[in-house]
């Protein structure tokens, strides 16, 4: 593991527009973890129920409109 000697030696070889990027893992490396709610019953979860519509071969959003004959 790199101590923090070494890293900031490692820091003060790399270029700006590195060193930005590396500003912006630090703000969020600092940010609280979020904790995720886990899902109990994923049977009743569908969340595209009613978003498609299917017909043979095809498919297409529910708010297009498209006849399947032509």
């Amino acid at each position: 593991m790199i101590n923090r000697e070494q890293l900031k030696l490692e820091i003060d070889t790399i270029d700006d527009a590195y060193l930005e990027i590396l500003h912006r893992i630090i703000l969020a490396l600092k940010q609280p973890s979020l904790t995720a709610t886990p899902l109990t019953n994923l049977s009743g979860v569908n969340p595209l129920k009613g978003s498609v519509i299917f017909e043979h071969d095809l498919l297409s959003p529910i708010d297009v409109s498209w006849d399947a004959e032509a």
